[in-house]
């Protein structure tokens, strides 16, 4: 811990460069006690996760990037499929289709629906509301 505390004031001195600002007494003893309270074992929840490639690899930029989304990206993949299914189980409890409703039932983002909801999705989505409210 002394070890550790050594470290964190020099990298905490703003002569040595480290940082852009000067951090008070009071604030870095918390945040070394924060630090020292924190399970260490596993990684935060906001770690940025890298994926370095060889130079030398000879992959494309999109191939690199398409590697990048299977190790990094979330598993579970929304299809338009799956959007005009929950469309229909909308509809079918005569509720209005909303992307906000969309979104809460296959448990994803709104700028997921947004993103995989294609055009005739959206006119799909316009007639079965329209439709509905005629009832």
């Amino acid at each position: 811990m002394d070890q550790f505390t050594a470290l964190a004031e020099t990298i905490a001195n703003y002569k040595y460069g480290f940082i852009a600002f000067d951090i008070p007494a009071e604030l870095l003893k918390r945040m070394i006690y924060d630090v020292s309270m924190c399970d260490l074992d596993a990684p935060p929840k906001n770690k940025l996760r890298k994926v370095i490639f060889n130079d030398n690899s000879g992959l494309s930029l999109s191939h690199k990037l398409t590697i990048v989304g299977q190790l990094i990206g979330k598993t579970k993949r929304i299809h338009q499929d799956d959007i005009y299914q929950c469309m229909l189980d909308i509809n079918d409890m005569n509720e209005r289709i909303t992307i906000k409703k969309l979104a809460s039932t296959l448990k994803c983002s709104v700028r997921t629906i947004h993103r995989n909801m294609g055009y005739e999705l959206k006119k799909e989505k316009e007639l079965l509301n329209m439709e509905n409210e005629k009832i």
